[in-house]
């Protein structure tokens, strides 16, 4: 049973029933509900990494159709839903599309491009770019490979485009009319799967880098004219051997400098 069972009352117009019901007295049951509840959503969130190391093991089609039935209630401008399209691929299809994604990569990388700036086309102002390299630092480190070494940090890039061997992708796309706003809800759509995922002991990487090769992908996936490969996510179970030894924890901003309060 879900630990938000019975923790909050009924808010919504037309409850899923299926949901956890929510309640509003403040006994001390209902207050450890709260408590738990608050642990347990504050972990899922605190404790996500980006996965790049996976097990062989298959992610049962139910369990993935949970997590999209979750992820569809994320919040949207007027209810428009802009995640056009997700499409699921695993097994053969997978190892096809990353076969010719890392031949391109390794061959003809010049010759795909995304539809999409995901960085600015001119310099990044200095504070994100302090950051950047940071991130860099942070994760060449326990690869064992030098921040300058252009050569070898390709080499590890490339893991991108073989979905890091992951038992599941998606490929997100967005209407090619649709502006910032609604490419917003659809960060909203991707977080919810991905704190879906970590309750179901699944954890997920989110990637641009496969956009690049649109083309692609279009070759394999009915994506129509009118989508935007915008980007996609890996998901399974996690190898939690190799995450040790080859992974490092990224800095995030304190609280202090993020949230400024005004109420005078």
């Amino acid at each position: 049973m879900s630990v938000f069972t019975a923790a909050y009352p009924v808010g919504h117009p037309n409850p899923d029933l299926g949901a956890p019901v929510i309640i509003t007295n403040h006994d001390a049951a209902a207050e450890k509900r709260h408590t738990v509840a608050v642990e347990v959503s504050d972990a899922l969130m605190k404790n996500r990494f980006s996965c790049r190391y996976y097990l062989p093991k298959p992610v049962d089609k139910n369990i993935i159709e949970e997590i999209i039935d979750v992820a569809r209630c994320a919040p949207s401008g007027n209810n428009m839903q802009p995640w056009e399209k997700v499409y699921c691929i695993t097994g053969a299809k997978k190892d096809a599309i990353a076969r010719e994604m890392v031949q391109a990569n390794q061959e003809t990388p010049e010759a795909y491009s995304a539809q999409y700036l995901y960085y600015p086309a001119g310099p990044i102002p200095p504070q994100y770019a302090k950051r950047r390299f940071e991130f860099g630092k942070h994760f060449y480190y326990p690869l064992h490979v030098d921040h300058g070494d252009l050569k070898a940090r390709s080499r590890v890039s490339t893991r991108n485009f073989d979905f890091f061997n992951a038992p599941v992708a998606f490929i997100f796309t967005i209407n090619n009319v649709l502006t910032q706003g609604s490419w917003m809800d659809v960060g909203y759509f991707l977080q919810s799967m991905t704190i879906a995922a970590r309750a179901r002991g699944l954890e997920t990487i989110s990637q641009m880098a496969p956009a690049k090769y649109q083309l692609i992908l279009r070759q394999h996936l009915p994506i129509g004219d009118d989508e935007i490969v915008a980007l996609s996510m890996c998901m399974g179970y996690p190898d939690l051997e190799k995450i040790a030894q080859f992974s490092a924890k990224q800095p995030k901003r304190e609280v202090s400098d993020i949230i400024e309060f005004f109420d005078s």
